[in-house]
């Protein structure tokens, strides 16, 4: 059986495949210092308030996929990204959980201010933030209906992140409504696309599968074409609660077609196993 595969120009699956391996690769290149070491006074104040404070804090980032590794002679630490907690499925794999959540009406805004100098450490800010799921209002203003205080503080304690950066509550985005705020800060077109995609492609490979009997193998390529396929679908989206998601949003639909196709397939499986 040849089943439909996920193909979307934004979103390369052989890159989904191996860009965890990509992203450790490159925070190895660019692991300079957490700070450069001209200029700031910051450095000579100390980094950590005490030892159980730097290891709770340093080890509930590390289950984010950030490391900090702690500083030696006076240096500030170093910041790298490292592939998420491998025993913590993505939090797409439960978006129910998100969608569900009451958003209290409160925005969190983190603003910093990184010297070009520093650019290698600010690109691996911009990629924790974005696995973090923050909006981009602009590049160094990202935004959040989460209430990230404990992760800003960990931050803080752990390497001094609030030396440059600032963390704001606020209750409106220079006066915008929340649904104009989440248009600014996320692109929901390109997601729109990206999910309308795996809709279509999957509702086909469940007609498909309600057709007839398959093997194992076949079932086995089915369900590796649909692991590979959601992965893409979720990877962008920020999910919001509910009430900030646009009309048209699709991820949704997404979850539930993957719920659906999984339980025909787990179907067949037993089938097969029964004979």
């Amino acid at each position: 059986m040849n089943w439909i595969t996920f193909h979307h120009p934004d979103i390369s699956l052989p890159v989904v495949r191996r860009r965890v391996g990509i992203e450790i690769m490159e925070m190895l290149e660019i692991s300079a210092l957490f700070l450069s070491k001209g200029g700031w006074g910051i450095l000579n104040r100390p980094c950590y308030p005490n030892q159980a404070a730097y290891m709770n804090a340093t080890s509930r980032l590390r289950k984010k996929g950030l490391l900090v590794k702690r500083s030696v002679g006076g240096d500030m630490p170093k910041l790298l990204l490292s592939e998420k907690g491998r025993d913590v499925l993505p939090e797409y794999f439960s978006p129910e959980k998100m969608w569900n959540r009451k958003w209290n009406g409160i925005w969190y805004l983190m603003v910093y201010d990184v010297p070009e100098v520093d650019r290698k450490y600010r690109n691996i800010l911009r990629l924790f933030l974005k696995r973090m799921r923050m909006g981009s209002l602009q590049q160094s203003v990202w935004v959040t209906p989460r209430d990230i205080r404990p992760d800003f503080d960990d931050l803080a304690t752990a390497a001094n992140v609030d030396a440059f950066a600032y963390l704001f509550e606020a209750r409106t985005v220079l006066g915008l409504p929340s649904r104009k705020v989440v248009e600014d800060a996320w692109d929901f077109e390109r997601l729109f696309s990206i999910q309308n995609v795996y809709c279509n492609v999957m509702e086909k490979n469940i007609m498909r599968l309600n057709e007839g009997a398959f093997t194992r193998e076949e079932l086995g390529d089915l369900m590796r074409i649909a692991v590979e396929a959601y992965h893409g679908a979720f990877v962008e989206d920020p999910l919001l609660p509910s009430s900030l998601l646009p009309n048209d949003y699709l991820g949704k639909q997404v979850f539930s077609l993957h719920r659906s196709l999984f339980q025909n397939l787990d179907q067949q499986i037993h089938n097969l196993s029964s004979r």
